[in-house]
C-alpha cells in the first residue's frame, strides 16, 4: 500500500492511545542549533534511561541559519538540577531488556527556501487500490495529487525495452522527518520501527507541526549492546545524517552485567561533505558499460563452484587497478561527539582526546553513524599496535555459552565498521604516560567509491599515578537467552540471491542506483518503490541463506531492518564472519584484462524466525547515497 502519511497537525496523529501528552511546540530562538563545542576533550553524550520501565522522549526537529546555510538539529529537554534544561546534542538512550522508548517526534521545520535545490517532481507508483486502503472519506484535499507539497508524478512502470530496468530519479531535501531505530529487532509496524508508512511533512502554510508518537518495545531477550537511531525519510537520509542527527541507543541485560561494573564511555562518529564532485575521468566510462540483468543471470547461473562457496573471493583473477594516482585527501570530515577531526589525520594535537587511569580498565563503545564512510579500527599504544579486545559487534556479545552473554573479550588486529556499524571493546591503561590513540586505517572502496585514507580517530591517555585495584566484577548471569544465539546450526529452508548495480545515465549527473532478488526469475531492476507489492516475501519462523553480490566497482553495506543475520562467506572475521551482525560490507568487483566484470559478494544466514517482526519492512544499502538513489527494496515477512 501508498508509503506514506503526511501529518502536518498535532489533532488525530498518535497511532497510541497511551502515548505521553505533548505540550505545545517549542519556540525556536537564533541560537537553536549551536554550533559544535570548541576544545578537544572527549564528552560523553548527555544519558537518558526509563522510569518505571518506560524511557520518555520529545525530540523536535528544528533548524537554523548559520550564514546562508540551513542547519538541522534535534531539540530535546533534560531535568538537570532540578530545572528543565533544552539540549541540541542528541542523547544517549538507555534502556534495559524488557523496558519500552516512547518516542514524541515533532517536525517543526518550513518547506525549504532559497537555500535549498528545488525539489524536482516526486514520482510515486499507486494503484486505484492504495487509494481506497489510505484516501480518508472527510479529506479536504487528495494527499496523493500533493505530497508534502510537492508536485507529484504517477507513472506508469514500464521496464525499459534494451536494459529491463525501470529507472530511478533524484530527490532534493524536503524536510520530512521520520526515525529508525538501528538494529533493534522490534515490530516494523505502527506505531514502532516502522519507516515504510510514516512521515512527518514539513510546515506548508500555518505554524503546526507534524507530530508522531513511537512506541518501541526492547524485547527480552534482546541482546545487550550498542544500537543507534537516525532518520529515514526515503530522499533525506544521506542530508539529515550529514546534518548529524544521529544518536546512540544502549540495551543493558536485566540484570547487572559486566560492562555496568566498568565505567564506561562512547565514542559516535559522524561524517560530512569535504569534497565533492571529484574528478575521475574513468568513472562514466565503468559505470556505463557494467553489465546488465541479462547479462548477470546466465553469468551467475555459470560461476564456478568455487565463487558460489566463497563470492567473496575472486576465483577468476584480481580486479583490475584504478586507472590513475590516489586521490590523496578524504571525502568526508569526520567528528567524535561533535569534535571536528583535525585535517591532518597523523597528528595528535587537536585530536578529541580521553583519559584513563594506571591500571584501570574501562569499557567502550564505537558507534559509526556515518553516512557514507567506512572505518577499519586499530588500536596503537604509543604508535605500537596492540590488539583491540572486542567483546561485541553491532549490539551482539561475540562469545555466548548456553545462549548467554559471557562478555569474553576476541582479540582482533583491527575491526572494519561500514557506516552503521558498532563495536565494544574493553581498553586498560597497562602503560604509565602511554598515549592509545584509535585510528582507522586507509580503505579500498573501489575505482568510484569514495576515498577513506587512514586518519587518527581520537586517543586515551594513561595516567602515571596507579589507580585503586578495581573489585572483581562478577559473570554475567541471565536467566533468558540471548536472540539469534543458535542460528550457526540452523538449516536454511531458501536460498535467494540479490545483486547490487548501478548504471549512469546520459541525461542524469548521479547514477541510478538498484538491489534486486535475480533469484526471482521476473524480477526487474527498479528504484526503490514507496508504493506496490513487496519485492521479497519471507515466512515467519524460517531460516534462509542470501547471496548478495556486487556488480559494481565500489563497496556496498548490506543491511536490512528488524532482524541480525550471519555472514558465512565473503568476509574475514574482522569484517564479521561467524558473527551475529545487521551490516555486513560487501566487496567490490572489478573488470579483468579483458574488459569483462567479475562480481565479488557476501553469502548470509538470515533469520525470521521471531513472531514480533512480522509486517513490511527494508533492506538497502547503508551508504546514504546510495539509499537514497534507490538502493532500497521492501520485504514482507508473513505468518
Amino acid at each position: 500500500m501508498f508509503a506514506m502519511f503526511a501529518l502536518l497537525a498535532a489533532t488525530a496523529l498518535s497511532p497510541v492511545a497511551s502515548a505521553p501528552s505533548v505540550s505545545a511546540p517549542l519556540s525556536t530562538p537564533a541560537d537553536r542549533c549551536p554550533a559544535p563545542p570548541s576544545g578537544s576533550r572527549l564528552v560523553d553524550p548527555p544519558s537518558l534511561y526509563a522510569t518505571n520501565g518506560t524511557l520518555n522522549v520529545t525530540l523536535t526537529l528544528s533548524s537554523e541559519l548559520r550564514g546562508q546555510v540551513p542547519v538541522l538539529c534535534w531539540v530535546h529537554s533534560e531535568i538537570r538540577n532540578g530545572k528543565t534544561v533544552e539540549s541540541s546534542v542528541p542523547p544517549t538512550l538507555n534502556l534495559r531488556q524488557g523496558e519500552h522508548l516512547a518516542i514524541t517526534l515533532i517536525n517543526t521545520l518550513g518547506v525549504p527556501n532559497g537555500n535549498l535545490p528545488t525539489p524536482p517532481p516526486l514520482q510515486i507508483e499507486r494503484t486505484s487500490s492504495d487509494r481506497a486502503m489510505q484516501m480518508p472519506t472527510d479529506a479536504k484535499r487528495d494527499p496523493y495529487a500533493l505530497m508534502c507539497n510537492q508536485p507529484q508524478l504517477a507513472p506508469t512502470p514500464t521496464p525499459d525495452p534494451q536494459t529491463g530496468r525501470i529507472y530511478g530519479y533524484h530527490r532534493s531535501p524536503w524536510n520530512e522527518a521520520n526515525l529508525h531505530f538501528h538494529g533493534l529487532n522490534t515490530s516494523p509496524n505502527q506505531p514502532s520501527d516502522d519507516v515504510v508508512d510514516v512521515l512527518l511533512c514539513p510546515v506548508a502554510q500555518q505554524p503546526v507541526p507534524g507530530i508522531y508518537h513511537y512506541l518501541v518495545n526492547i524485547p527480552r531477550n534482546e541482546p545487550p549492546g550498542a544500537y543507534w537511531y537516525h532518520p529515514h525519510a526515503h530522499g533525506e537520509s544521506l542530508y539529515q545524517v550529514f546534518q548529524g542527527l544521529t544518536g546512540a541507543l544502549i540495551v543493558h541485560s536485566l540484570k547487572p552485567s559486566v560492562p555496568d561494573k566498568l565505567p564506561n564511555h562512547i565514542a559516535i562518529v559522524r561524517d560530512a561533505p569535504a569534497h565533492q564532485g571529484i574528478a575521475r575521468p574513468w568513472k562514466a566510462t565503468a559505470m556505463r558499460r557494467a553489465p546488465t540483468i541479462k547479462e548477470i543471470r546466465p553469468q551467475l547461473a555459470a560461476a564456478s563452484a568455487a565463487f558460489k562457496r566463497n563470492p567473496g573471493g575472486d576465483p577468476f583473477q584480481p580486479p583490475d587497478q584504478c586507472p590513475g594516482t590516489p586521490i590523496p585527501f578524504n571525502t568526508t570530515n569526520l567528528s567524535i561527539n561533535r569534535l571536528a577531526l583535525p585535517i591532518n589525520g597523523d597528528q595528535l594535537r587537536g585530536l578529541p582526546r580521553s583519559k584513563i587511569g594506571l591500571g584501570e580498565t574501562q569499557y567502550w563503545s564505537v558507534v559509526n553513524t556515518d553516512a557514507q564512510t567506512s572505518l577499519d579500527l586499530v588500536l596503537l599504544v604509543n604508535g605500537k599496535p596492540a590488539p583491540l579486545m572486542v567483546t561485541a559487534r553491532d549490539g551482539v556479545p561475540l562469545v555466548v555459552k548456553n545462549g548467554h552473554p559471557t562478555y569474553q573479550a576476541v582479540p582482533m588486529s583491527h575491526v572494519f565498521l561500514t557506516p552503521a556499524g558498532r563495536i565494544e571493546f574493553y581498553l586498560s591503561g597497562t602503560t604509565a604516560g602511554a598515549n592509545m590513540v584509535i585510528r582507522t586505517r586507509a580503505i579500498d572502496t573501489g575505482c568510484v567509491g569514495d576515498t577513506d585514507n587512514a586518519r587518527n580517530l581520537f586517543y586515551v591517555k594513561v595516567g602515571t599515578t596507579p589507580v585503586p585495584p578495581q573489585a572483581p566484577i562478577p559473570p554475567s548471569v541471565d536467566t533468558v537467552p540471548q536472540r539469534f544465539s543458535d542460528l550457526a546450526v540452523q538449516k536454511p529452508t531458501r536460498k535467494r540471491t540479490f545483486i547490487f548495480t548501478e548504471y549512469l545515465r546520459a541525461d542524469e549527473p548521479e547514477p541510478d542506483f538498484y538491489i534486486t532478488e535475480i533469484s526471482n526469475p521476473k524480477a526487474v531492476e527498479h528504484p526503490y518503490r514507496m508504493s506496490g507489492p513487496p519485492d521479497t516475501v519471507v515466512k515467519d519462523g524460517t531460516v534462509e541463506e542470501w547471496t548478495i553480490v556486487n556488480y559494481t566497482n565500489e563497496i556496498h553495506a548490506f543491511h536490512i531492518h528488524q532482524i541480525h543475520f550471519m555472514p558465512i562467506a565473503g568476509v574475514t572475521t574482522e569484517e564479521g564472519l561467524g558473527q551475529l551482525v545487521d551490516t555486513v560490507l560487501v566487496p567490490h568487483g572489478g573488470y579483468d584484462a579483458s574488459g569483462k566484470f567479475r562480481p565479488r559478494g557476501v553469502k548470509l544466514l538470515m533469520d525470521f524466525r521471531a513472531r514480533d517482526i512480522i509486517g513490511t519492512f527494508v533492506y538497502h544499502c547503508h551508504f546514504l547515497e546510495h539509499e537514497d538513489g534507490g538502493m532500497m527494496a521492501r520485504i514482507q515477512v508473513v505468518p
